[in-house]
């Protein structure tokens, strides 16, 4: 009996059926969708992260490390890569190597010259260690097993190799100085096999060892991202807690890893999508209600006379209602599989072209639990709407064109007193609750107020029509006569109109959230990035640096410290030219005009020394008895990122002359004397109060350099051309003892230099290139923002930075910009010139990243579930005006009969379908925009909110006025078709019918 009362009303049972999937879609989409978007961005941060920040690397010196791991268990592990190194000097002490084997290793380089080495004591080497094959390498540590002198053990060369130091063989570490063009002391890795730790052994403290003891033992673990989801977040956690437990212990293991950091960043990521997600999908489900609501509501309507009859034949009121409600529940429990079905299907498409093409979408418990709390709400609304149809008079039921019942305020009431109170918190209290004024909660305002200008909207229709019935009596055809009346008092107007304003209510918001958003991240990408290509490459120094960039047009060489303040320096000239500006960041001033006052014109001179020792002339005053002091000398070596600091005398009043050598680097490339401190010591039980004061008076540098001593012009006696807290004195440079001085450097640099600042405040001191020595800086000009920095901070001349800076801080980011169009060109340049790239960024990359962010992937959700919304919106109410056009075909046919024509009811129906979806669609837009204007400011973008560039939010009118125009244009379509196909259904031979 079910199936075929469905079958006769066949049309109008399919569009229930449609619209009460929409709930199920709308429960079921959003956990789902939740799922696959927690797994992206696991996956996401996992794929962007360092090396040492999706691994660990396990090291012990008494157990092998692949013992200590091998009960580390999780589907996303990769096995671990095992290995073992020694870091020992050679015979001549004038290189560091670590001698080491890792699993698979031949496979992670490519040979130049020679091959793999296969037994033991066999080694490869990189080209850059100057190594040939057939040579020898005796490392001091590394003594042959079983000799009665344990002779070093040689190490042969076989093979010369080169491989990529971003390799996650290697687990991110700096193990190639030599390769990358750094000359600190250490060389590039000899690999061997593990023969040669099990046959060799280690000398320490001139004892000899066990063979196979004293190397370190490793092993490294990562995650596969390609196999982890978002449910197995849990797991990881645990692990990262057991290895670092591991870690805390045994004091001989060593855990080494970054998973803390990205852990943080994955639950930023994933705090940011849960909340807004959560927020559409009640908003969507709720629209799908009303929709579910209405529609059942003329379903049971056109069932009223069946109802009627059941009434007559006395059913008590159980079986009435089941009666009744009998198609509507079926309908509902069809869509539920329907539902999750057509869930599934969004999710995986939405998966594949907005998210991660290797997600595996999965429909699991809790999304299932969701869509049978969607169908058990649809089914709540279904008593209620059909209520009133059960428990009407059966006269009433009988009537083919309803009484006009006065609608009560108390509904219309309680959602505007809702919607009040909704934007007071928003607008006036996210000061005081979020001082960011960010929250996801902004996500309801459309859906509140989208309601809300309905209600009055459906309010104000019939009254606006009333206004216009003497009018229409006297003036004009019957169509506008019929047109207003009809209105006024059809049922379906005021439910069309709440339908449709509340679906392109959230449309319109969602457009305008997503094109202001857009906007915003191309925006903040162009500033956070600084150009349209970024390479980040292997730290060394700003002279190698400033050379690679020389070599490759259209670049400019940047380093970066993150501060705070933050500190970018360049070259000004090379960064104008490729730097992503607008003027408007500078109050309409051209970049290249900005960064020209930060060059010095004339810059002191530098000190230099080449050699191979030093020497100074010092005139010291007696000490007190127990007090000593040591004059160290800072330099800056060539090739090195760390500064070298060498004792160079012991100042006493008996020695005028103290000599030194100078550092290693210094007798291949000149060295610069950075500066000169005096560090002052008593022995045990001295009196503070018997320090020694005054100074001792430096009158005369030296250096040697083939055996020759020359005089080092350090301008000892101009006190113009060093910097001090102590008083000059002639003749000399005076090195006090007093414990507030620190230190006597070259004037080489502008204190405080010129810097282009951007919000940081006044008197602030920037951390320079090596984050140690803080300078002071005078701005040339204030900024909105500046390319490069995504924090406030300061851009410098590179050339000044490194004159203030000792050495180059761990912090610090060495880059390679590309002028636009140039990347590709550059990055083949850089791998031409051997320069180790250690990551790319794009703007693309930024943007893409900003979207795949818990904010971003919200508004996706938000603007595709919407734009299904209010489609199925704008069709529930044409539906609902036909359904109740057709209703009056008796009142059209009579009409016809009394002679009236065609035309003038051709225009009645029009105008009535025309005003109506008119007014709901304008009703809808006006929501829309007014909740973008209220809502966007305070509706979170991005995961952690950018301090610099300030975010614009002010509409992008081209997509809301092409949303707007297409609303517009169907309502008139669908008006148009709706009244053409209803006057053909008026027919006189109607009146002839008996009421079915």
């Amino acid at each position: 009996m079910i199936l075929r009362g469905l079958w006769r009303r066949r049309w109008l049972s399919l569009i229930v059926l449609v619209v009460a999937i929409l709930p199920v879609v709308a429960g079921s989409l959003g956990p789902m969708y939740t799922d696959a978007a927690r797994t992206t961005l696991l996956r996401e941060t996992l794929d962007h992260a360092l090396l040492d920040h999706r691994g660990w690397r396990v090291t012990s010196v008494t157990d092998t490390a692949g013992r200590l791991v091998e009960h580390v268990r999780a589907p996303f592990l990769l096995p671990p890569i095992q290995g073992a190194e020694l870091l020992s000097p050679n015979d001549k002490a004038t290189k560091t190597y670590p001698l080491m084997w890792v699993d698979g290793q031949c496979d992670h380089v490519r040979l130049l010259e020679g091959r793999c080495p296969e037994a033991a004591n066999e080694i490869m080497v990189t080209g850059a260690s100057g190594l040939k094959v057939g040579g020898t390498v005796k490392l001091r540590l590394l003594r042959e097993s079983g000799s009665d002198d344990a002779r070093l053990t040689p190490l042969r060369v076989v093979g010369v190799y080169e491989t990529d130091a971003a390799d996650p063989i290697w687990y991110g570490r700096s193990l190639f100085p030599q390769t990358a063009g750094v000359t600190e002391g250490n060389g590039d890795p000899l690999l061997t096999v593990p023969d040669t730790q099990a046959k060799s052994v280690v000398a320490t403290g001139g004892v000899v060892g066990v063979p196979g003891e004293s190397w370190v033992s490793s092993a490294i673990v990562y995650i596969d991202p390609q196999k982890i989801t978002g449910d197995g977040l849990a797991l990881l956690e645990s692990i990262q807690a057991e290895l670092r437990g591991l870690g805390q212990s045994r004091q001989t293991t060593t855990v080494f890893s970054y998973m803390d950091d990205t852990l943080a960043a994955v639950h930023r990521h994933l705090d940011s999508l849960s909340v807004p997600t959560t927020l559409v999908t009640l908003q969507l489900v709720a629209l799908g209600w009303l929709l579910l609501f209405l529609t059942v509501r003329d379903l049971v309507a056109a069932r009223a006379q069946e109802i009627a009859l059941a009434r007559l034949r006395g059913l008590p009121t159980l079986r009435i209602w089941a009666f009744g409600l009998s198609e509507p529940a079926f309908l509902l429990l069809a869509a539920l599989p329907l539902g999750l079905a057509a869930s599934f299907a969004v999710v995986q498409r939405m998966s594949e072209t907005l998210l991660r093409k290797d997600l595996e979408v999965t429909v699991d418990g809790f999304t299932v639990l969701c869509g049978v709390a969607a169908v058990f709400g649809g089914l709540l609304a279904t008593a209620l709407a059909a209520r009133q149809t059960v428990t009407q008079p059966v006269v009433e039921q009988w009537r083919r064109t309803p009484r006009a019942h006065r609608r009560a305020w108390v509904v219309d009431g309680v959602v505007l007193a809702i919607t009040a109170v909704g934007l007071a918190e928003l607008v006036a209290g996210g000061a005081i609750t979020d001082t960011t004024g960010q929250r996801a909660s902004a996500l309801v305002a459309p859906g509140l107020l989208a309601v809300a200008l309905a209600m009055i909207a459906r309010r104000i229709l019939p009254l606006a029509c009333r206004a216009l019935f003497r009018f229409t009596r006297t003036r004009g055809n019957i169509g506008a006569f019929l047109a207003m009346r009809q209105i006024a008092r059809g049922s379906a107007t005021a439910s069309s109109v709440v339908v449709l304003a509340a679906g392109l209510g959230l449309a319109v918001f969602a457009v305008a959230a997503w094109s202001v958003t857009s906007r915003n991240y191309q925006e903040v990408a162009r500033v956070h990035n600084g150009a349209e290509t970024v390479f980040v490459v292997a730290r060394t120094d700003t002279e190698t640096l400033r050379k690679i960039s020389a070599a490759i047009p259209g670049t400019a060489p940047v380093i970066v410290t993150p501060g705070p303040p933050a500190t970018l320096a360049t070259d000004p000239a090379l960064f104008a030219a490729v730097a992503l500006w607008r003027p408007s960041y500078g109050n309409d001033q051209e970049l290249s005009r900005l960064v020209a006052k930060l060059s010095p014109s004339a810059p002191p001179p530098r000190v230099m020394l080449s050699g191979d020792r030093i020497r100074a002339h010092i005139t010291t005053p007696p000490l007190p008895e127990g007090w000593s002091a040591i004059l160290y000398a800072d330099f800056r070596v060539a090739g090195e990122t760390r500064p070298a600091s060498i004792p160079l005398a012991r100042p006493d009043a008996r020695t005028t002359v103290h000599e030194w050598g100078l550092p290693r680097g210094c007798l291949t490339a000149p060295c610069e004397l950075r500066g000169l401190r005096m560090e002052v010591m008593g022995d045990t039980g001295t009196n503070f109060e018997d320090r020694p004061s005054g100074s001792a008076l430096l009158t005369k540098l030296e250096m040697r350099r083939d055996g020759r001593w020359t005089t080092v012009d350090a301008g000892l006696d101009d006190p113009t051309r060093w910097t001090s807290t102590s008083s000059t004195a002639d003749g000399g440079l005076p090195l006090s003892f007093d414990p507030n001085f620190s230190e006597s450097r070259p004037d080489t640099f502008p204190d405080p230099m010129p810097g282009l600042s951007s919000g940081t405040a006044a008197g602030q001191k920037l951390p320079g290139l090596d984050d140690v020595y803080f300078s002071g800086y005078e701005s040339v000009a204030t900024t909105r923002a500046l390319p490069g920095l995504n924090a406030p901070g300061v851009v410098v001349d590179l050339e000044t930075a490194d004159r203030v800076a000792y050495g180059y801080s761990p912090k610090t980011e060495f880059q390679i910009w590309a002028a636009p169009g140039r990347g590709d060109e550059v990055r083949d340049a850089l791998r031409r010139d051997g320069v180790p790239v250690l990551g790319m960024r794009t703007l693309d990359d930024l943007v893409a990243g900003y979207t795949s962010q818990g904010p971003g992937l919200a508004l996706l959700l938000l603007i595709i579930s919407a734009g299904v919304a209010a489609l199925l919106a704008l069709g529930r109410a044409v539906l609902a005006l036909h359904a109740a056009a057709r209703r009056r075909t008796y009142e059209m046919a009579a009409l016809e009969a009394a002679g009236a024509r065609v035309r003038p009811l051709r225009v009645a129906l029009l105008l009535e379908q025309t005003i109506t979806l008119s007014w709901g669609a304008l009703t809808g837009i006006l929501a829309g925009l007014v909740a973008a204007w209220a809502a966007l400011p305070r509706v979170p973008e991005f995961a952690e909110t950018p301090v610099t560039p300030p975010l614009d939010y002010s509409l992008v009118p081209v997509p809301v006025i092409a949303v707007a125009c297409a609303v517009l244009v169907l309502s008139l379509v669908a008006a148009a078709v709706t009244s053409e196909l209803l006057l053909r259904g008026v027919q006189v031979d109607q009146l002839r019918e008996a009421p079915a």
